[in-house]
């Protein structure tokens, strides 16, 4: 129970520093004064789907927002491939096949045991880990070792 409230409390603080260091990151505006500050003009919002208007800046979504988080057991490692394959903990009952994901690591996943960052080679089977990726591209952000 300590290991999953301590994963809960580091995912949720991963979360938080990784926004705040996005957002710290972003140029700011440069100050304009008040006296030469054009009024912007209320405009209506665009169909959806229509391209946007000149000087119209449409943002993305963050890369962060869709990012899903799992606890499990490494059963594999495949570092020709870059890849971890974790048997998922969570409710099985009644369910005859285990949970398995594989998820793509990078040189921009950031795996560590909370003291110091660790190397793809160093996860063996058996290894328990909190993984945070985006379901889309199956690619792990940050793992967290026991």
């Amino acid at each position: 129970m300590k290991k999953l409230i301590l994963a809960i409390v580091m995912a949720g603080s991963f979360v938080c520093v990784s926004a705040y260091a996005q957002e710290a990151a972003q140029k700011p505006e440069e100050a304009v004064p008040a006296e030469t500050a054009a009024v912007p003009q209320a405009e209506e919002p665009a169909a959806p789907g229509a391209p946007a208007a000149e000087g119209t800046v449409v943002e993305e979504p963050s890369a962060t927002e869709n990012l899903e988080f799992v606890s499990g057991e490494v059963s594999g490692v495949d570092e020709a491939a870059k890849t971890i394959t974790v048997k998922l903990y969570g409710e099985t009952e009644g369910e005859t096949a285990e949970k398995m994901l594989t998820v793509n690591v990078d040189e921009n996943t950031d795996i560590t045991d909370g003291e110091k960052d660790r190397e793809l080679k160093s996860l063996t089977a058996g290894t328990e880990v909190d993984v945070e990726y985006d379901p889309a591209s199956k690619k792990a952000t940050y793992v967290f070792v026991y």
